[in-house]
């Protein structure tokens, strides 16, 4: 798998859910808040992927570990899979810093991180332009995606069923993504939905990925 096959597989924001239980009225309200909860360091989620064409041919668990680790003297959240590397992330807004390989060698990296605006809101729509550093082979390049929050609705996953914000986005590359967030009981992806177009410089894909559980960390 390579750099630019990593990059749009992780969430934005890779965060914790309930396992297999469905929130209480509270927590539902509360889900409806729009604002970033960080997950806790030692949390495991497992998302069920199904993927295809540019994205790899797959379907089974990936597993996610949230940590943290040192990128350029910054201590970051670290999400770590076996097979997808390491996602860095800015503990204060969940944007992605960079991109590691699963031995911690780095991929990519982005300036500004790419982050959501919190808090979200349905209808609220905004764009984002990036510099993109890969660093084998070195190459700089810019990344322009549009974001807009479509929805907010009941979506039943295996980790339980949720009220969550829909937030789908093209970037210039012509690739779409819809990624259903809880993001203030710190689910940052519960299902994600993203297409390649024929055009894309990988070819086409398509990747869908559902939340199935999390794994807290001991208190």
């Amino acid at each position: 798998m390579n750099a630019m096959q990593r990059l749009h597989f992780a969430p934005l924001a890779l965060a914790a859910v309930l396992a297999c239980t469905a929130p209480t009225v509270g927590a539902q309200a509360a889900s409806q808040s729009g604002v970033f909860v960080p997950a806790p360091e030692g949390t495991v989620l497992v998302y069920q992927r199904k993927s295809e064409g540019s994205y790899g041919q797959y379907e089974g668990p990936v597993r996610w570990t949230i940590g943290q680790r040192d990128w350029n003297g910054r201590k970051l959240v670290s999400s770590t899979s076996e097979r997808h590397g390491i996602q860095l992330l800015d503990p204060g807004n969940h944007a992605i810093v960079a991109q590691l390989s699963s031995d911690g060698q780095p991929l990519m990296s982005f300036n500004p991180p790419l982050a959501y605006e919190w808090p979200l809101a349905v209808g609220k729509a905004w764009r984002g332009v990036y510099e993109l550093t890969r660093y084998t082979p070195p190459m700089v390049s810019s990344l322009t995606i549009d974001y807009k929050v479509e929805t907010l609705e009941e979506v039943s996953v295996p980790a339980g069923r949720f009220m969550a914000y829909k937030v789908v986005t093209t970037n210039s590359l012509g690739e779409t993504d819809q990624t259903w967030t809880v993001p203030s009981l710190g689910i940052g992806t519960l299902k994600v939905v993203r297409d390649r177009p024929a055009n894309h410089p990988l070819g086409p894909g398509h990747l869908e990925g559902v939340l199935v559980s999390r794994s807290l960390p001991p208190q």
